[in-house]
Parts: structure tokens; sequence; C-alpha cells
């Protein structure tokens, strides 16, 4: 078995353990570092040499998480297994924290960079918590984002350490923390600069040696006083109250979910919080939203960043510009946020583009909107609609472009917010297809997608969820209209025309593996 942490015990009784995971970039929550972890603690329980752990990573980051793989086979699972058999797959990483929270060796995080999800939650289990003061590093717990809740005591101990609002709102926003935040919300002691992070973790893991654990000396709002008693009424008060939509709040039931495990586990044991959480987190796991929202919006959108990005080496030197109408205000706003040299050339066609890359070509672009009419000029030109941003971020989609300029755009939209490139197969525009479609009802995109499928417009059913849910022109809690399709094709079949109806066997299997 590959060794997942390192560890070497030093002369006072300090454990230094490096979390570093073989052939990833990142470390992330595995089965093999869920096995790891256990040995670790079993060692430090049984060990009396070990008197105290600093807990590190040795790569740039500290954790990101899950591996998100594993959750959607969490997903897959619950379509098989009973609720306790759930409980016991999914609950394994909780009980690990409450074991190790518990532990009369104290155990100090040292965060040498971005700890998100899982490995924010491991660093919250820990007796004592330190960050280094890089402020480009995130922390935060982001499951909301993929219909998901973090279930390994997120939801019981960030309220019970920053309070009951602030600790409801980052679950609820999903949004990340630097660390100046963090240790201004009590999540973390003090950021330490990276070359005195370890030795300032060991001084502290030194003097924490020989005390038990005490829940009121490591949680700043222990009491959870302000916390209210449970009812339906309050959880869609409260959702309200922190700016989630009724519509969000029944389209995505991790918001509601997630409410419920901060009110329900308030003021009980962290053990029995943790066996709350998990209950309500199996809720979602039964729910087919989170398996549509993490194969859409991380493991297919991985995948379609992958196969999209441009070539590592090209980059867009410099911008030559048209004159632009109102109509292109979207173009303006993201062009001057990417920092590129534009030139402005007045004697180009009105939406007139002229990009120039690293290799030394120059490209011509017509650019437009998906509420603009198709950019006017030859049919051979190329073109780049660019959507507006979203939750789920923006794409830029293109047109009968040349694999060279197709290759230019990519490494364009990267400049342009992190914009997911979409080349569409027929010269037509795809995202404005499905908008139109969209407009009409979820049924008729679904079915308008299915006919872009088909026709070749759209080769690959999974990429094509992924740019809908990031163009904003699907609810990402439906993981795209292939995937809603898939899920009412019962319901739907009886609506597809001839064309539909004799694809169906070629498709069919397309789908069954893309979105099932």
């Amino acid at each position: 078995m590959n060794t997942q942490i390192y560890s070497s015990l030093e002369s006072d009784g300090i454990l230094l353990a490096t979390i570093d995971m073989p052939g990833r970039s990142m470390n992330v929550f595995s089965v093999e570092l869920m096995d790891a972890l256990e040995a670790l603690m079993t060692r430090v329980e049984s060990d009396p040499a070990v008197r105290s752990v600093v807990l590190t990573s040795g790569k740039t980051s500290f954790l990101a998480g899950a591996d998100l793989v594993m959750v959607r086979g969490y997903t897959e699972s619950a379509h098989t297994l009973n609720a306790d058999q759930m409980v016991e797959l999914c609950g394994r990483l909780g009980r690990q924290f409450v074991r190790l929270e518990a532990s009369v060796k104290p155990w100090v995080a040292a965060v040498n960079g971005t700890a998100l999800g899982g490995g924010l939650e491991l660093a919250m289990a820990c007796r004592a918590r330190l960050v280094s003061d890089n402020p480009r590093s995130l922390l935060g717990l982001p499951e909301a984002r993929w219909g998901l809740l973090p279930g390994a005591g997120g939801t019981q101990r960030l309220p019970r350490l920053v309070g009951f609002e602030a600790g409801l709102e980052l679950l609820l926003s999903a949004r990340a923390m630097n660390p100046k935040e963090a240790i201004e919300r009590g999540v973390f002691e003090r950021a330490v600069p990276a070359d005195r992070l370890l030795d300032e973790a060991r001084a502290l893991a030194r003097r924490l040696q020989g005390e038990s654990f005490n829940p009121a000396s490591k949680f700043a709002h222990l009491a959870q006083e302000d916390v209210p008693i449970h009812t339906p009424e309050t959880v869609q008060a409260l959702a309200r109250r922190f700016g989630v939509s009724d519509a969000d709040f029944r389209d995505y039931p991790a918001y509601e979910t997630i409410i419920d495990c901060v009110l329900l586990g308030a003021r009980q044991p962290l053990a029995e919080a943790s066996a709350i959480e998990m209950r309500q987190f199996l809720r979602l796991m039964f729910n087919p939203v989170a398996g549509n929202m993490v194969r859409t919006l991380f493991l297919s959108r991985q995948r379609a960043d992958r196969e999209l990005e441009a070539p590592w080496d090209l980059r867009i030197t410099h911008v030559t510009l048209g004159p632009l109408s109102p109509e292109h205000g979207l173009w303006e706003q993201a062009l001057a946020k990417s920092r590129l040299p534009l030139h402005n050339d007045m004697s180009l066609p009105p939406g007139a583009m002229i990009i120039t890359d690293s290799r030394g070509a120059s490209h011509d672009i017509r650019i437009g909107t998906l509420s603009t009419e198709p950019p006017k000029g030859n049919s051979s030109t190329a073109q780049a609609l660019l959507t507006s941003p979203a939750a789920n971020g923006c794409v830029l989609e293109i047109l009968t472009a040349t694999q060279p300029t197709a290759q230019a755009l990519a490494a364009l939209a990267v400049r342009l917010g992190g914009a997911l490139p979409y080349r569409s197969g027929d010269g037509f525009s795809v995202l404005q297809r499905l908008a139109r479609a969209g407009r009409e009802s979820p049924d008729a995109q679904s079915l308008e997608a299915l006919r872009l499928l088909v026709s070749g417009a759209a080769t690959q059913a999974d990429t094509l969820d992924v740019v809908a849910c990031a163009a904003d022109l699907s609810p990402s809690w439906t993981g795209g209209p292939l995937t809603y399709l898939w899920t009412h094709r019962t319901r739907l079949e009886p609506q597809f025309d001839n064309i539909l109806r004799t694809a169906w066997p070629r498709v069919e299997p397309l789908l069954r593996a893309a979105c099932s």
C-alpha cells in the first residue's frame, strides 16, 4: 500500500505527521487516507512515547476536501444499501474525527495552505489550530455548492467555534475565508509565517501535553444559547434570512438539511451531534439532486476543463477591438478585468476583435452574447459568444473556428474570468438554442438538448450538461438538460419526434453512461 501519511517521533514526544498522498497535486480524503488516519490514531493511542501530535501537509495546500469520486460512489450506493449500511459507509470520517478530538494526547493542526471541506473539518477536530499567513489560502466548507453538507462534523464544530450566526452564514454561502478572517472568526488561533509554522505548532503541542480534552476550552460558543429550537417554520425563516430564496430552498435540499443539522445538533455532545449530522447527510445521499450536482458540477466539469483547455504553452499577448455597441458591454467588462493589452481600432467592423497569441498568429473574431443576434460577418469568420458570470462560472462558446483559432480562444477564456471554452459542432449557437427552449420549459430544453446531441451539434452528453449549468441555462439541481431528460425519460419519450424516436436506440446507451 502507498504511504499516505509520513510520521516521525521527536525527542520531546511530539509525533510530526505529514499527509502527502502519492501521485496527487493535492491531498483529498479517500478510503486509503482514512485507512492511514485510522492507523495513525491507533499508533498515537498505543505508543506511550507519543505525547502529542502535530498534523501538517507535505504539499503546498493542506487538504482540499473529500475525493468527490468517492462521494459520487456514496450517492450510487444509496440505490442498493439500507440506512444502517449507509451510516457505516458514509459516517466513517466523522467517527474518526470524534475519536481524534477526544484523544488524551492533543492533536495540533499546522495548516500550511488551502483547507476545504474535509480538510477544514479535520483541522477543526484538532485540539488547536495554526495556519500559515498566506493570504491566498482558502479555508471553508464549500459542500453546499454541490448539493451536499459537510458531513464529518462541520455543521457542528463551525458554529461552536465562530457562533451560530457566522457559522450558518458560512455553511449556507459555501464561501471560503482567508487566514485573516478565519482567525478573526475564531477558527484558528493565529497565523504564522510559513517558515515558522511547524516550530510554533510544536511549541503549542508541547504546552498541551498532559491536558485532557475540555470542550469548553476549545469552543468559544459551546453553550449555543443563541441557537433557536428546531421547527419547520424556523428553518424556512432562517433560510430566507441568509439569502436562500424559496425556490432554491425547494429545489436544493442541502439548504434545509444544513439548517436542520445546526439546530438539531445544538447543545448536544459532539459524538451525538455528529450522529445527528450523519442522519441528515443521508437524506441528501438518498436524494438524486446531490448525485446530479456532484457528477455535473465537479466530475464532468473537471473532465471538460481538461479536454477543452488551451495548450499549456499558448497565451494571448494582446487584443484589438473594433467599435463596440452597448450590447457588447459584457465583453468590455470581461476584457477590462483580463488585464490584457487592449487596442481600439475604429477601422474594424462593429463587434470585431483580433487576438494575437504567443505563437505570433492573429485571429479574426466576431463577438456576441446569448442575448445578441449572431455576429455578422463572413460565414467563415470565427465567432465567440460570452455568457454572463453566474454561480458556476461562465462559458465562451466558439463557432466556425479553425483549430488554431479555437485554441487561441480557449487561451483567451482563461483570462475572461476562467470561462469554460465550448466549441459547438455545426456553426449555430448551441447555447442560444438551449436558452430559447429553456424559456419555454425544462421539458422543452431537455428535448432540444437531445436534438443537439443527435444532430452532432453537441458531441458529448456530459459536456453539454456542464456548459448548460455553467452558463446558467439549466438549474444545477437538474444536473443539466440531458440528465433531466434521462431522469424523466419515461414521461418525455412520448414527446419524441420521428428523428428522436429513430435515434433513441443509438443515444440511449450514451445517456445511460453519462447521466445515470
